[in-house]
């Protein structure tokens, strides 16, 4: 790398030199080095421990049966094994946490499973204190560290996402990091082949090395052959994801999910009533406050990634996680700032804090999983027996969410819908919309998946109207949901 190439952005060079030449006294923030050193630890305990709970995400129970489909046949693609009614390939791009999630159901059953989700999140916060730690010193790393869960908090479930959320961290984090010392960071290309292998959402990581790469152009970080050399980076991570036991077709995969965005809670717009989105709006107006008050050219670089990252809370509930995670870095760096706190060494004390309250958290969450995490926390459990007793083959009408619960519980049955939505035709998802709602036209859908028995929610509109209108009968009654035949 040539030597311009290795001048930094605008004002991080001092900020650098002035943090690192700043004294690390023990009480310079009026707190003791080692509580501060224990804060990023305790908030990775507490934040651990609150996902101490038992398997409630109605979508892990179908990445579960996907698990134990691909250690069954090893297919990664191919007709859909699940549902009579889907019309589009079954492409397994979540395939690698799957499959992690089927070996530790089949060695330390649903309890272990539902450990995973402590694994995941102590995973992700532990990205973010590593990338934090470069940019900040111990209370701004601490303070920010905690906005930055808050914000995603509405997305820490038991699935695959998780991955996404702490690549993101660590993609942002590495490309502040080589806005630093120009280096360019060939591992971001296998991380991201990891990345394709365990989300649809792979595709950010590429989005923010462009993004970065511009940014570093515009800030004079790299020119010519260096710019270039940077830009391979993300270019070879595009490359690298279409080599994927899923093939090429998974690049075009993201694309999918706009047709079914309608139809799924979690990917509507967000607004002031959802508390994580109102956390990352708090974490980037503070970020742009700064930026107003500084006395200083905000590099190209840190705005281009708050544009992002905006852009990305601004679009879906579900993709704020998304946004905080390429926040927070930036965040963390401008509030150091103006907090005008010496950034400590990051200390050995401070590593076996952090990783031991960590290790600790996660001790604790598998003592507590086996009488936690058993049984599920969702579905119609207490009418196992009945549905076990139907028939294999039974085609079952039933609500959107228990489709996945159904796949995995239930194999001897075919729900008419479930949570992969990208498997179903647009136009059937609408019908099959009307027909929970009840409205105008629902009759037909019956007739057109060919069930003879329903599994509704009691309090689901349909259900009182196949028993009123289609003299439908109920076979059994749960606590929230009931079994319906149809008339002989």
């Amino acid at each position: 790398m040539t030597s311009d190439t290795r001048s930094a952005a605008p004002g991080s060079t001092s900020r650098s030199a002035s943090t690192a030449a700043a004294p690390a006294t023990g009480r310079a923030s009026g707190l003791p080095l080692l509580l501060r050193q224990a804060l990023p630890g305790l908030v990775v305990l507490l934040a651990v421990l609150r996902t101490v709970q038992p398997v409630r995400d109605p979508d892990t129970f179908w990445h579960l049966a996907a698990g134990d489909h691909l250690r069954e046949t090893w297919s990664f693609a191919g007709a859909d094994p699940f549902s009579t009614m889907s019309t589009q390939p079954w492409r397994l791009h979540e395939w690698l946490p799957e499959l992690l999630m089927s070996v530790t159901q089949q060695a330390f059953g649903l309890a272990g499973v539902s450990w995973l989700l402590p694994l995941g999140v102590a995973g992700i916060a532990l990205c973010l204190w590593v990338v934090l730690r470069r940019e900040a010193p111990l209370l701004v790393t601490t303070v920010v560290l905690v906005v930055a869960l808050v914000a995603m908090s509405g997305s820490l479930s038991l699935r695959p996402h998780l991955v996404s959320f702490a690549g993101a961290v660590v993609t942002t984090g590495a490309w502040l990091s080589t806005r630093r010392d120009g280096r360019v960071r060939w591992w971001l290309v296998p991380l991201t082949w990891v990345w394709a292998c365990s989300h649809g959402m792979w595709f950010v990581g590429v989005v923010i090395g462009l993004v970065a790469v511009v940014g570093l152009r515009l800030d004079g970080v790299c020119r010519g052959r260096a710019a270039l050399r940077l830009a391979l980076v993300p270019l070879a991570s595009l490359v690298a994801a279409a080599l994927t036991p899923v093939g090429p077709e998974l690049l075009t995969a993201p694309f999918a999910v706009r047709d079914y965005a309608q139809f799924v809670t979690e990917w509507r717009s967000p607004s002031l009533t959802d508390v994580p989105f109102v956390a990352f709006l708090a974490c980037a107006a503070v970020t742009l406050l700064i930026w107003s008050r500084e006395g200083r050219r905000t590099p190209w670089t840190e705005i281009l990634l708050v544009g992002l990252a905006i852009g990305f809370a601004l679009l879906y509930v579900r993709t704020i996680a998304v946004g905080a995670a390429i926040l927070a870095p930036v965040a963390a760096l401008t509030i150091a700032r103006v907090a005008r706190l010496p950034r400590e060494p990051v200390a050995r004390r401070e590593v076996v804090l952090t990783l031991g309250l960590a290790a600790a958290a996660l001790a604790v969450a598998g003592l507590l999983a086996p009488a936690r995490g058993a049984r599920p926390d969702y579905g119609p459990n207490d009418l196992d027996r009945q549905i076990a007793a139907l028939p294999a083959g039974t085609v079952l009408c039933n609500d959107y969410d228990s489709g996945g619960w159904l796949i995995w519980k239930h194999p001897n049955v075919r729900p008419a819908i479930d949570g992969r939505t990208e498997v179903y035709a647009v136009p059937y998802v609408e019908a099959y919309m009307r027909f929970q709602a009840a409205a105008p036209g629902w009759e037909a859908v019956p007739q057109r998946t060919g069930c003879r028995w329903a599994l509704l929610p009691a309090s689901m509109s349909v259900s009182d109207s196949l028993v009123r209108q289609a003299r439908w009968t109920v076979s059994a009654r749960g606590s929230d949901y009931v079994l319906l035949r149809a008339p002989r």
